[in-house]
């Protein structure tokens, strides 16, 4: 088993492989009561359209990874969330563009409830009653997300700013799409993603490393060879899809958000290292403690919902930023002046006090369970280890913040998206 040691926050990362193949890591947390245990496939809501080692082209139905978490709950004995609280713990699932991850976090009976975990992902249950049933529960969580303007606004963005990369459909899928799956396509994506190679096991808490890999390894079941597949590529054209488009709602104040469509992921062999010098200029841009931001506040263009991001994973990458407004026109155009306002970064006292800020919340996040296992996994299928990131942020310079924003910006599209207030 190997052990590395991470000075900066005195925590030691075990590793290994177990039986079955997957990799397991462990950081151990003497004194903590309560421990919290993922498993993660990557598999996400970008894995629709691949070719198997056989030459087979497979197209998926939107939303099918999202779905198949749903119903990796269900077995023939009943719900696994009523088996998960008998052992008292609070467990749950989500599938992000390129993950699918089933967690839980508990204070007792670690062992039990790790088999739970470990059988469920190693048992799958569909009937083709069960997978109809759920095509109804899962369309009525569309339609309610639907309804949250927020929510159509992003979706609303994304599909104006690309053209075919399926980022621009909800994770969920659309309720035409989830029609389309059966309990035939959930096993063959199943029995093509959730192989132990292609999975991440990952526990934190007052555990012995040696003694709990033990435990599991008599847990696991073999899978055979995985055969991995080879994903479709993305014919994305560089520009956005559609360079403005509204909608209309019941809202109190019109709702602009602005998506601009980088292409960082093209260029860069280190995305998390990309992502913090992208997120950092950007506030010292458009964060709280900005002349800019406070000037947008006393010209009541902004309220408390305005607010901006920076999201780079391997085959897509991209900015928002957005706000509710009484005067949309005036907030674009003050925001677009400020995107490109590169003598605004040069900020060298403002760049020094957004690094303390990060490092602090950093280092005080080593002490949530929940934090540190989901964000550890997402690294890691991003080539990075989550407690790297320290020495990262002691060594990022401004000007480094400043080269990177500057060139993206130089080669960055924009798509204007709003929802304006209906009238009459």
């Amino acid at each position: 088993m190997k052990q590395t040691y991470y000075d900066a926050i005195d925590e030691t990362l075990y590793e290994t492989d177990l039986n079955n193949g997957m990799k397991l890591f462990i950081i151990p947390k003497k004194g903590f009561q309560k421990s919290y245990v993922t498993m993660t496939a990557k598999y996400g809501a970008i894995h629709n359209d691949f070719v198997t080692k056989e030459g087979k082209v497979v197209h998926m139905p939107k939303g099918i990874a999202h779905f198949l978490e749903h119903k990796m709950f269900e077995k023939e004995t009943g719900d696994m969330f009523n088996a998960f609280s008998k052992y008292g713990s609070s467990a749950n699932a989500f599938t992000s563009y390129d993950r699918t991850s089933y967690m839980f976090t508990t204070v007792e009976a670690l062992q039990e409830n790790i088999k739970l975990l470990v059988d469920m992902l190693q048992n799958p249950y569909f009937t083709k009653e069960s997978v109809e049933k759920e095509v109804g529960i899962i369309a009525e969580e569309i339609k309610m997300y639907q309804d949250q303007p927020n929510y159509r606004l992003y979706y609303q963005t994304l599909k104006a700013m690309y053209h075919a990369h399926p980022v621009r459909v909800d994770i969920a899928g659309t309720i035409e799409s989830i029609n389309e799956i059966t309990h035939d396509t959930l096993f063959e994506c199943y029995h093509t993603f959730y192989h132990p190679h292609n999975m991440v096991m990952f526990i934190v808490g007052n555990v012995d490393p040696i003694e709990i890999t033990e435990y599991i390894n008599g847990l696991t079941k073999p899978f055979g060879t995985f055969n991995e597949v080879e994903m479709l590529p993305f014919e994305e054209p560089e520009k956005v899809y559609l360079p403005k488009i509204e909608s209309f709602d019941n809202v109190q104040m019109d709702k602009l958000m602005l998506g601009i469509k980088t292409n960082n992921y093209l260029k860069s062999t280190h995305l998390i290292e990309t992502e913090l010098k992208m997120l950092f200029a950007m506030d010292i841009l458009f964060g709280e403690q900005t002349d800019f931001y406070q000037s947008l506040l006393k010209d009541h263009l902004i309220d408390d919902s305005f607010g901006f991001n920076f999201t780079i994973e391997p085959t897509f990458s991209h900015m928002f930023i957005a706000g509710a407004s009484s005067n949309v026109d005036t907030l674009k155009e003050r925001l677009i002046s400020q995107l490109y306002n590169y003598d605004a970064l040069n900020n060298q006292e403002m760049f020094d006090l957004i690094v303390r800020q990060t490092i602090g919340e950093y280092v005080s996040s080593m002490n949530s369970p929940e934090y540190i296992a989901n964000q550890f996994t997402r690294y890691y299928f991003n080539n990075a280890i989550l407690f790297d990131i320290l020495p990262l942020l002691e060594h990022l310079t401004l000007k480094d913040c400043i080269d990177t924003y500057r060139t993206t910006m130089e080669q960055a599209h924009i798509t204007d998206s709003r929802i304006v207030k209906k009238h009459g």
